[in-house]
């Protein structure tokens, strides 16, 4: 279950990796282009899809877990690079427009907490995009890629999840039909695949994509309901 940087650079490096970003990449991009966005925060491990010089200057911070919280800043001309607890984000109050998020919230022991950090940073209106592994889909049960070395989700459990912290107008996509195989016939046909697995299989793709905006008032505490995992904490270590 647990994993580094290097695990996910190498799947992302690879043929069936890259198909992955191709995707994502381009619904990550429609995102933020229908999205009034003006500072946005990158969450956990996002770097993959940050290669489109179109979109990649909209993410103006990114952040990833640290079991220590040292903070550590890379500019790049377009961004910061900050090691955040995920208890307790080193951002002010409404501070940003959006939050995209990839490879956390699968490790996290905490939802609850990340959930309200994001709620609190986002501004009124603020919107989220969450990348994460669907359940019920080949991708989730299968351990030979990072969207199986973790917990995935159903989209009863996300929208749940968001519903009881603070955001509504939830929108959940699927994408990554195709199996996780490096079969060179699937991977020259992925396209062809993706194609018919959303029409035939709508809710079975192997990631979720998710869209929601923050509520304009909040939750009362003693109706928010605490997402507690006994789960190893796993830190994401940025190499910088």
């Amino acid at each position: 279950m647990n994993f580094n940087p290097d695990d996910l650079n190498k799947f992302y490096n690879s043929e069936l990796g890259k198909k992955c970003i191709r995707i994502i990449q381009h619904k990550l991009e429609l995102f933020l282009n229908k999205a009034n966005v003006s500072s946005s925060l990158g969450f956990g491990y996002i770097h993959p899809y940050l290669k489109n010089k179109n979109y990649e200057s909209k993410i103006s911070i990114l952040s990833v877990p640290s079991a220590n919280s040292e903070i550590k800043f890379l500019k790049k001309g377009y961004n910061s690079s900050i090691e955040t607890d995920e208890k307790a984000f080193p951002f002010n109050d409404l501070q940003f427009d959006t939050v995209v998020l990839s490879h956390w919230l699968e490790f996290s022991d905490r939802l609850d907490l990340v959930i309200s950090e994001i709620w609190r940073v986002l501004k009124g209106q603020g919107k989220i995009f969450l990348i994460i592994p669907n359940s019920f889909s080949f991708w989730g049960i299968q351990e030979i890629t990072p969207f199986g070395k973790c917990r995935p989700f159903s989209k009863n459990q996300i929208n749940e999840l968001l519903l009881s912290n603070g955001f509504d107008e939830i929108k959940i996509n699927f994408c990554i039909y195709f199996p996780p195989s490096n079969n060179k016939l699937i991977l020259n046909n992925y396209k062809f695949i993706e194609y018919f697995g959303k029409k035939i299989f709508k809710n079975f793709g192997g990631v979720m994509l998710v869209e929601a905006t923050k509520f304009n008032y909040a939750i009362p505490k003693n109706k928010l309901k605490a997402y507690k995992y006994k789960l190893p904490k796993i830190s994401i270590q940025q190499q910088i």
